[in-house]
C-alpha cells in the first residue's frame, strides 16, 4: 500500500511522545507496518496550559548541561561531553528555544530492506518513499518479490551520538554488488554479509564518520533499533515550575531575603507578598500611635500583628536578622539558588492536599479512623514527619527534554547531543528544549529532623553542639549549602573525610536511598510498575515526592487509594525489605544494585547517584549506623 506518514493510528498524548517518540528516536508503527525515525516536533499552537517562564527553564537546562560536562571531565580530563551545546556564560542562553510539542514529523528509517523470498534474501538500501505515491515496503530489485519484504531492525550507534543504518557493502573484491545477511548466529559479532554471486563474506561493522567526534575509538556498536541504549532521552523534571507570574515575583530585589525570612518565620505570608510584589502602603497616623502604645505596655504580639498588617517590612532589618540566623549573605548566587528551592517546596505545600489530619476528619467509620491514627506511628517509627506526609492530587510537573545520548546513559559513557531545529517556520536554527507541563497525583514525604539529627551525630557527620548552635538540622544544612557553589547535591565522587561537603553528600545519599526504597515498595500496592513511577527530591527541605511519570498508563486515583487504605503497609514494606537478590556481595560493596536500590533511568533523574543500603540499614562492619537502625 502507498506510504502514509499522516496515519491517525499514530496519535499519542504528549507524555507518550516525549517518552517514546523523541527526535532521533526510531519506533515501530503500530499499524503502518514500517519502522520510522522522528525528525522533529512542531510547536503546539493551541496549548492552553500555564505560561512557563522561559528564563527559568533555560537556566535549569544550562545547569543540566554543565553538570554533564563536569561529570565527563571527571572521567576524561579536558573532554567536552556536550560539544554541540552552547557554551555557558555570555549569550549562550539566547541560543535556546523552549517548545511545547504538538506535532511529530518523522521519516521511514532505516531504509535497508530484506527480500522475504527464501530463495533470494537480497538486502538493499531503498529510497525515501514519497507519501501517497510509493509502495512500502518496496519490491525486491533482484527477484521482483513484493510480499513480506521487511526493513532490517538493526542500526549502528556511537558514543558521540552518531547513528547509521546497517547497509550492505558497496561491492566485494570481485566488484559484485548484491548481498544478503547471514544473521543466524546468536551474537552480532558473528553476523556476516555474504556476496550473492561469489559467496565472499564480510564482517558486519561500521565506523563513525562524524567529523566532530572526539573519541579515538570510531567503532560503532550494532544494536536493535528499539534497544534502550540506541537512543537514551536525557532531561529533567521540575515540580511547580516557575510561571511567568512567579518569575516576576522572583525578579524582585528583595526576593531572596523575603523567602529566607518567611522560611525562618520572621515575616508573615502577607509581608512576604508585599516584599516580592513591591507594594507600598500609606500607614495611618492612628495606627502608628497604636503600635507605639502597645509596645510601651508590653503587648508585643498585638503590635507585631498590627505592624504586619499596615507597615512595609524593613528590608535592611530583615536582611540583618536572616544573616544573624543563618550566617549567610542573602546577596550571593548560592544563597539565591537555595531560596528558589525553598520557595518551590513552600509553594508545593500550599497546594490542595490530603494530609493525615484531613483523613482523620473525613474518616467514614471507626476502623478507618483507627487506621489513619496508626499511620502516624508507622511514619514516626520510620523517620518521616507525619505532619507533612500527604497526597497532592494535582502536582504541577514539567518535564524538559534536553537532548539524548547513544550506547550509554551517563556522562562517563556517552556524549549529550542537543535537539537542533527551527522552533517555527522561518525562525533561525536553535538548540531546542521540549517542555511538557502536566499534572499528576503525588505522595509527599519529609524526613523527621530529630531523627536526622541523631543519624548525623551517630555517624560523626555533625556534632551535637554544631547542630544546636545552628538552630537545628535544617538551618545547619542551609548554612553548609550557602558556603558552597550551589552544586553540593550534584557531586559524583564522595568527598574525603573532613571535607565540608562530606555531610551534605551523605545526607543527600540518605534522602535519595529512602526515595528509591519507598518507590519500590509503592510499586507493589499502587498498580504502577517501577518504570512508571518517578521521584522528585527536595534536598534543601529533606523531602521527596513520588509520582507517575510520562511512561505510565492512565490510572485514576491509584495513589489516593494508597493513602486512604494502605500507606502503613507501603512504609513498613520499605523498612522491612533489607535484603537484596545479590547479597551478600551487594551489601559488602555499598549495597546498591539492580536487585535493590537501582532504578531505571526513566525513574531516577539523578542517574542512580549516591545510593546505598548502608544509609538505611548500616554497613556489615557496624561502623555506619543506618537511618532505620533500631537503636537510633
Amino acid at each position: 500500500m502507498p506510504f502514509n506518514p499522516r496515519s491517525d493510528d499514530m496519535r499519542r498524548d504528549r507524555n507518550q511522545i516525549l517518552y517514546r517518540h523523541r527526535p532521533g528516536q526510531t519506533f515501530d508503527h503500530s499499524k503502518g507496518g514500517y519502522t520510522a525515525q522522528v525528525v522533529q516536533y512542531g510547536r503546539d499552537e493551541e496549548f492552553e496550559g500555564p505560561l512557563l517562564d522561559r528564563e527559568h527553564l533555560v537556566g535549569e537546562a544550562m545547569r543540566f548541561v554543565s553538570r554533564w560536562r563536569a561529570a565527563g571531565r571527571a572521567v576524561s580530563p579536558g573532554a567536552d561531553r556536550a560539544p554541540e551545546f552552547p557554551q555557558e556564560g555570555g549569550l549562550g542562553s539566547r541560543q535556546y528555544e523552549v517548545v511545547i510539542p504538538g506535532k511529530v514529523f518523522c521519516r521511514v528509517w532505516p531504509r535497508v530492506i530484506r527480500c522475504a523470498r527464501v530463495t533470494c534474501g537480497l538486502v538493499w538500501a531503498a529510497a525515501d518513499p514519497r507519501p501517497g505515491v510509493d509502495e512500502w515496503p518496496p519490491t525486491c530489485p533482484g527477484c521482483g518479490n513484493s510480499g513480506g519484504n521487511r526493513q532490517l531492525q538493526f542500526v549502528f550507534a556511537h558514543r558521540c551520538g552518531e547513528v547509521a543504518q546497517m547497509q550492505p557493502p558497496r561491492s566485494c573484491p570481485k566488484n559484485h554488488t548484491t548481498f544478503k545477511l547471514d544473521d543466524r548466529a546468536s551474537r552480532f559479532r558473528d553476523f556476516r554479509w555474504e556476496c550473492m554471486t561469489c559467496g565472499f563474506p564480510f564482517a558486519v561493522q561500521w565506523n563513525c564518520n562524524n567529523p566532530t567526534c572526539s573519541y579515538p575509538d570510531k567503532y560503532m556498536q550494532p544494536l536493535l533499533h528499539s534497544a534502550g541504549a540506541a537512543h537514551v532521552g536525557q532531561g529533567f523534571t521540575l515540580v511547580n515550575a516557575t510561571s511567568a507570574e512567579e518569575a516576576r515575583r522572583a525578579a524582585a530585589p528583595s526576593y531572596t531575603v523575603a523567602v529566607l525570612g518567611r522560611w525562618l518565620e520572621e515575616i508573615t505570608e502577607d509581608e512576604f507578598r508585599r516584599l516580592t510584589d513591591g507594594l507600598a502602603v500609606d500607614v495611618p497616623a492612628e495606627v502608628l500611635s497604636s503600635i507605639k502604645v502597645m509596645e510601651e505596655n508590653g503587648l508585643h504580639e498585638q503590635a507585631r500583628a498590627l505592624r504586619a498588617r499596615f507597615m512595609p517590612v524593613d528590608v535592611s532589618a530583615l536582611k540583618d536578622r536572616v544573616r544573624k540566623a543563618l550566617g549567610l549573605d542573602p546577596g550571593s548566587d548560592a544563597v539565591r539558588q537555595i531560596a528558589t528551592q525553598l520557595h518551590t517546596f513552600r509553594r508545593v505545600l500550599n497546594l490542595e492536599r490530603v494530609d493525615l489530619s484531613r483523613l482523620e476528619r473525613e474518616a467514614r467509620n471507626p476502623d478507618r479512623l483507627h487506621l489513619y491514627r496508626r499511620y502516624r506511628g508507622v511514619l514516626e517509627d520510620s523517620g518521616f514527619d507525619p505532619a507533612t506526609t500527604c497526597l497532592i492530587g494535582d502536582l504541577p510537573v514539567t518535564y524538559v527534554a534536553v537532548g539524548y545520548s547513544r550506547t550509554g546513559f551517563t556522562p562517563d559513557e556517552a556524549d549529550l547531543v542537543p535537539y537542533r531545529g527551527r522552533p517555527s517556520r522561518n525562525a533561525p536554527v536553535s538548540t531546542l528544549l521540549y517542555a511538557n507541563p502536566t499534572q499528576a497525583e503525588a505522595l509527599l514525604f519529609q524526613l523527621d529532623p530529630e531523627r536526622v539529627h541523631r543519624w548525623l551525630v551517630r555517624n560523626q557527620l555533625a556534632t551535637q553542639s554544631a547542630l544546636a548552635d545552628a538552630g537545628g538540622v535544617r538551618r545547619w544544612l542551609l548554612q553548609l549549602l550557602g558556603q558552597g557553589d550551589g552544586e553540593a547535591f550534584h557531586r559524583d565522587a564522595q568527598p574525603p573525610p573532613g571535607d565540608p561537603e562530606r555531610p551534605v553528600y551523605e545526607l543527600f545519599g540518605l534522602l535519595h536511598s529512602l526515595a528509591h526504597q519507598l518507590l519500590r515498595a509503592l510499586a507493589v500496592d499502587s498498580g504502577y510498575t517501577e518504570t512508571s513511577l518517578s521521584e522528585y527530591l527536595f534536598p534543601h527541605d529533606l523531602a521527596f515526592a513520588l509520582y507517575p511519570n510520562g511512561g505510565a498508563e492512565f490510572s485514576l486515583g491509584a495513589l489516593r487509594t494508597v493513602i486512604e487504605q494502605n500507606l502503613d503497609a507501603v512504609v513498613t514494606r520499605a523498612k522491612d525489605n533489607d535484603s537484596c537478590l545479590y547479597d551478600p556481595n551487594c551489601m559488602l560493596s555499598d549495597g546498591a544494585d539492580l536487585g535493590c536500590l537501582l532504578l531505571p533511568e526513566t525513574a531516577c533523574q539523578h542517574w542512580n547517584r549516591n545510593l546505598s543500603r548502608w544509609h538505611l540499614f548500616g554497613d556489615p562492619d557496624g561502623e555506619k549506623i543506618g537511618y532505620w537502625d533500631p537503636t537510633l
